[in-house]
């Protein structure tokens, strides 16, 4: 038995391949104009203060005096049993600043936040605008860093390169079957 295709079946799978790049293609760039988001548990002890959030503004913002990140700060065991409603200690706005990297460092001083709390702590923003961010404690731990807007932020991008990834590879299986 062959695996002889035929120009017609060659062409229809080739057409194939091309809709699930298309369907790929569009959930990335569905993914581009969704909302940043990062979240970790961070505790404010002296051994990790101050917590710092930083954010690197991607060089081609339209409106930069209108755009901006929100940190948010929330209680953690709240927040685990429902975020909806979880109390908020602190809320920032960090200004965007074109192709730079805005740092601010949040410690037991600032309003709302106590040596020894467990905080959730969320930064959201234009993913547009907001290359990647990260939380990160004085222990050095790294709490996120994520590029192209965000991993929590953009499953559609994630799924786009997902369905790509495998038009790919279907496509190399099927042409070194022949």
């Amino acid at each position: 038995m062959t695996n002889d295709f035929s120009t017609v079946q060659r062409l229809g799978f080739v057409l194939l391949v091309a809709a699930i790049a298309t369907v790929g293609l569009a959930a990335i760039g569905g993914a581009q104009t969704a909302d940043y988001e990062i979240n970790e548990t961070m505790e404010l002890t002296n051994e990790t203060e101050p917590i710092t959030v930083s954010v690197e503004w991607n060089e081609t913002i339209n409106d930069p005096a209108n755009t901006s990140a929100t940190v948010t700060f929330y209680n953690e065991t709240e927040y685990a049993n429902d975020s909806a409603n979880a109390t908020v200690a602190l809320q920032d706005t960090i200004a965007a600043n074109a192709s730079n990297t805005s740092e601010v460092e949040y410690n037991q001083s600032d309003a709302g936040l106590e040596l020894d709390g467990e905080y959730r702590v969320v930064v959201t923003g234009n993913a547009s605008a907001i290359d990647s961010a990260s939380i990160e404690d004085s222990s050095g731990f790294l709490g996120g860093v994520f590029t192209g807007g965000g991993l929590e932020g953009s499953g559609g991008m994630l799924a786009g390169l997902a369905v790509l990834a495998l038009a790919v590879i279907g496509a190399a299986v099927v042409m070194m079957r022949d």
